[in-house]
This record gives C-alpha cells, structure tokens and sequence, in this order.
C-alpha cells in the first residue's frame, strides 16, 4: 500500500512540476507527435513522468523528450513487440532528397542496472533504412537521421516502420516524435 502511494505521489508531483515547453507554433514540416490518435490502449502512449518512473526501478535514466524544431510535448508513442508503423506525407512536386528525424526514447543504465542489449530496425516504404543498437557501453544519438532519396517516396507518401528484434517483449522502444526537412540538421 505505502508503495503504491508513492507511485501515485511521484507520478502526481511529477506531472505537477511537469513544463509542456511546445512550441506555440510547431515548424511547418510533415510532423508526427503521435499525441492525438483515437483507439489506442493506454500500454501505446507513455508521458515522460509515467516512464521516468518505470525507468528509475530499472535503475536507468531516461533522456527527456529532444526539444529539436520546438516539438517538445512529453508525450511519446510506444512500439508494440510486433511493430509501428505511421505515414508521413510530403508533396512529391519537390523532388528532392529528405531527411527522416525520429526522436527515439533513450535510456541510460546506471551501476545497478541490468541491462540488455536492443536492436531496432527502420523501414522507409517496406526497405530497410537503419537499425539503432542501445546497450550498457553504447547507444544511438537523438534525433535518429535517415536519409531518404527521392525515388523512394514517389507518391510524397513516407510510410515509416520500426520493429524491435525478435527476442524482445514489452515495450522498451518508444518515439517522442517524428518529422521531415529538406536539408540535414546541423551537427553539434
């Protein structure tokens, strides 16, 4: 009972002092922030306190939603054990290479934590893209870039999946947001 109310206490003063730092305006760029869809089970959306949570009685440390082009809603869209997929649209009158950005979220294990190695792979229209690897001594750097050609996307319709590997269960991986530029980011 006691921890079952500090969960609840935790969870509570953590959505009390929670900041929503959106953007007023968010960038006018195909976006997914995966907020907003209808018919989802409550295991397929997490805030960024609900997984804190979870993600400090793993002895892990999660990194907060990536404020990159002002989308920043601490809210994030989990990957099943069988996959996501989602669509992102961009006008094909552009013919241009684009770059895919996915704001994945990230842990990082403490001294107690046991850790096992993931993988994920990245399909862009049913082709493998990237796979992402996180483990105790190594992980990928947010946001995730895929490079996408134009030849890709002919219809402008992105169609976007990520499977987590086979020997998986749960739902470790999860996407912050997603989104398209027509140039790369620039590199810290």
């Amino acid at each position: 009972m006691k921890l079952k109310f500090f969960l609840l206490t935790a969870i509570f003063f953590s959505f009390s002092t929670f900041k929503n730092t959106r953007a007023d305006e968010l960038p006018r760029v195909p976006v997914q922030t995966f907020a907003a869809e209808e018919g989802l089970i409550p295991e397929d959306i997490a805030s960024f306190p609900e997984l804190k949570t979870w993600a400090l009685y793993q002895f892990y440390e999660l990194e907060p939603d990536n404020p990159t082009m002002g989308i920043q809603d601490y809210l994030c869209r989990m990957v099943p054990e069988t996959g996501l997929r989602f669509l992102l649209e961009k006008s094909p009158k552009n013919r241009s290479t684009v770059y895919l950005y996915l704001d994945m979220t990230r842990y990082l294990p403490q001294k107690k934590a046991i850790f096992k190695s993931r993988k994920l792979d990245i399909y862009i229209n049913r082709r493998k893209k990237k796979e992402i690897y996180t483990s105790r001594g190594k992980s990928f750097t947010n946001p995730v870039e895929i490079q996408i050609e134009p030849n890709e996307f002919p219809d402008g319709k992105i169609y976007v999946e990520l499977f987590p590997s086979t020997s998986e269960s749960g739902r470790f991986w999860g996407v912050w947001d997603a989104f398209i530029l027509e140039n790369p980011l620039e590199k810290n």
